[in-house]
């Protein structure tokens, strides 16, 4: 056992250890970033059809004379659809593998929003084609999470998952800020095609370089680099040396395998081959429990029960202001254009960039022996405590137009600190079934998707297009999910 009292004594951090155990050529692209960078763009895609509409139907109620109730209806049904397929992501990955069930979940979602507008003439028929963009994308995070579990080492998980779902605040930046300048300039109908039609492109990166397993990626992968990503906390290899001594030339050890030379030719300092050691590591994970068994071992356990809880309340308002946003900077004297485009995108340009930097500074103090919980706790109380905060001030308070602008973009941006908080923790309870814990959490956090933007619809007709019901709404249920999160939480590994 890797004695890690040694490394610090050394001033090394335990993530500096490992890649020094596992080195790899100077100019090696590290094959795990494969994951890292076209997961970010499919995350990217997925967001960008799944907010589009949230500006869009601003000109599409006009066009078509929407009510604010059939507004709300347009915006939540995404959700409704959503909804149906966050469980079945595990068993279609465990069937068919993650590569081929999010490449045929996007696409089929990609395809479907090409439709929207011919569909917008009839209203049932664009709520059935907005369901169907659901329907074929609920698949998208858990199946990332299994994925994720694969690709990700240990000692970098925080940070690298948290740049790939940095990809949906980027998305949400990108159609926030692109689509009002379609709309300005060549109506709402071109921003489906063009976004629709560039995210097809994605499609391409993802079948030909993401593989279930990094060991089949098409490019190669160091035997190192492999070590290192299924180098597990509860089992590390012998402290001494990697799994080859020396830096070689990666084209070099492909030469040797492809001339004749086994793998197993390449030795650890404790003197097991590469194949015997891969062999150990697959061993400590070939017992497949089944899905519903699965499922009734985590619904059972605190962990999940208060990630469900934390879920389910905070989405509520990150939900309604995904979909209503726009609707309410216009409300505040919001100029459509690039003014609208400035101040629709901002709040989640903040959050990406919070989101990428929580991952690495999680990381960073778990390194240095700050308990993992800790720093779950802190980044999701403080995720939800401050939109809470945010959105009372500006329901209650009499505030000048751009201080309330100011304080939704924190209350927006807040969300970024989930990112290396709660929403690790369905890799961290289970790692083995991180699509299972991602499908679960996902599922509550779709309900207040579709009823929160769709109640707004209904309150802003009641209340003669007021606000103040639907933040203070908004701003209880993350202050409670503050406080139940700060009480309950755990990271404990479940399965």
């Amino acid at each position: 056992m890797f004695d890690k009292t040694n490394s610090k004594e050394n001033g090394l951090t335990n993530h500096a250890v490992s890649l020094n155990r596992y080195p790899t050529p100077k100019y090696y692209f590290p094959r795990r970033y494969l994951l890292v960078m076209i997961g970010f763009l499919g995350l990217c895609m997925a967001y960008i059809l799944r907010v589009l509409i949230s500006t869009t139907v601003i000109d599409m109620q006009a066009e078509y004379n929407y009510s604010n109730s059939f507004k709300g209806l347009l915006l939540s049904s995404f959700f409704m659809g959503y909804l149906s397929t966050q469980l079945l992501a595990q068993p279609l990955c465990d069937k068919i593998g993650g590569k081929k069930t999010l490449l045929f979940g996007l696409t089929l979602s990609i395809i479907s929003s090409l439709f929207v507008p011919l569909a917008a003439q009839s209203k049932v028929a664009v709520v059935f084609v907005r369901i169907v963009t659901g329907i074929t994308q609920g698949i998208t995070y858990p199946t990332m999470n299994w994925l994720m579990s694969r690709w990700y080492p240990i000692s970098e998980r925080s940070s690298l998952a948290s740049r790939t779902w940095t990809g949906a605040y980027i998305g949400t930046i990108l159609v926030d800020f692109i689509s009002p300048l379609i709309l300005e300039y060549l109506g709402w109908e071109k921003a489906f095609y063009i976004f629709a039609g560039t995210a097809l492109s994605w499609t391409l990166l993802w079948a030909i370089f993401i593989k279930d397993d990094p060991k089949d990626v098409i490019i190669g992968i160091h035997p190192n680099e492999l070590a290192f990503i299924n180098e597990t906390e509860e089992k590390q290899p012998s402290e001494k040396s990697p799994l080859i001594n020396k830096a070689q030339s990666y084209g070099s050890i492909n030469q040797e395998v492809a001339t004749g030379d086994s793998r197993s030719d390449y030795f650890a300092s404790n003197g097991a081959s590469m194949d015997e050691q891969e062999s150990q590591l697959v061993k400590q994970n070939d017992i497949e429990l089944p899905y519903f068994k699965v499922v009734k071992i985590l619904l059972s356990s605190k962990a999940l029960l208060t990630l469900l809880y934390f879920n389910l309340v905070t989405s509520w308002g990150f939900y309604l202001l995904l979909m209503w946003y726009p609707t309410w900077l216009l409300s505040v004297g919001v100029q459509t254009g690039i003014e609208l485009s400035f101040f629709n995108a901002l709040p989640y340009f903040i959050s990406a960039v919070i989101a990428s930097a929580m991952g690495v500074v999680a990381d960073k103090l778990m390194a240095r022996g700050v308990k993992k919980i800790i720093v779950r706790k802190v980044l999701g109380v403080l995720s939800a405590a401050i939109p809470g905060v945010f959105l009372f001030l500006i329901a209650f308070c009499k505030l000048s137009d751009k201080t309330q602008i100011a304080f939704m973009v924190i209350v927006v941006c807040s969300n970024g600190l989930a990112a290396a908080g709660p929403q690790m923790v369905t890799l961290d309870i289970s790692p083995r079934y991180a699509g299972v814990t991602m499908g679960i959490g996902n599922f509550v956090a779709t309900i207040p998707g579709i009823l929160g933007p769709l109640i707004a619809g209904v309150l802003l007709e009641k209340f003669n297009s007021s606000w103040t019901q639907i933040f203070s709404m908004s701003a209880t249920f993350y202050l409670s999910g503050a406080v139940i999160w700060a009480i309950f939480a755990s990271s404990d590994k479940v399965l």
